[in-house]
């Protein structure tokens, strides 16, 4: 199925090269130099999934982020930026972002990461297959597959028990990727800070045992 995308990006050649890329994916885009623009863009047209620059001029993306969900709630919004910082991604999330990429990025993996975001805004149309592959990106990295595998284990885990045993020295990359699991509903943390598995979190542990 093919995807509409509003792109924001204010530096010209990677506009036009994510252009290419994502109607070479077989995407419909329509790319604009700024956030007033796209909101232009998305009072006229339905669009899948956003893709903004962080850093533009005139309104920045996590703002028109904002803007766009009003216009259009069930919208996929991803935030690109080169100024990649854990603090930068959590605010763009907090605000209303469903992922983010940092800069520079590989275009093959935007496409990726674009219908992803798509899928997960669509859960009433996801078939099994669809919904597997979305969990394989979301389990697509080691340590949040550690994360939880541990918690499957031991129920119940503080974030500190949680580093020692996935074996993690740097707790602001930790931090993220627990929060990363939290956005996608696998981890919860009750009232004492101490993060356990949700309903489907258990599910996809034991959709991962029986995958391998």
């Amino acid at each position: 199925m093919s995807l509409s995308v509003l792109v924001a990006e204010d530096d010209l050649n990677l506009k036009e090269s994510i252009v290419e890329a994502l109607e070479l994916e077989g995407f419909n885009v329509k790319a604009v130099d700024d956030a007033e623009a796209a909101l232009d863009l998305a009072e006229q047209n339905e669009f899948d999934v956003a893709l903004f620059d962080l850093v533009m001029p005139g309104m920045t993306g996590v703002e028109a982020i904002a803007s766009l969900r009003r216009q259009q709630p069930s919208i996929g919004v991803v935030i690109t930026t080169a100024f990649a910082t854990v603090d930068t991604a959590v605010d763009a999330m907090k605000r209303g972002a469903d992922d983010f990429i940092p800069k520079p990025f590989n275009l093959a993996t935007l496409a990726m990461t674009l219908r992803r975001v798509q899928a997960q805004k669509q859960p009433e149309m996801v078939m099994e297959e669809e919904q597997a592959n979305q969990v394989f990106s979301a389990l697509s990295n080691p340590l949040r597959r550690a994360v939880l595998q541990q918690l499957a284990q031991h129920k119940k885990l503080r974030f500190m028990d949680l580093c020692r045993l996935a074996g993690v020295e740097n707790h602001t990359q930790f931090n993220f990727h627990l929060k990363q699991l939290r956005l996608c509903g696998l981890v919860e943390q009750n009232a004492n800070k101490v993060y356990f598995l949700t309903t489907q979190g258990q599910q996809m542990v034991e959709k991962m045992i029986h995958h391998h």
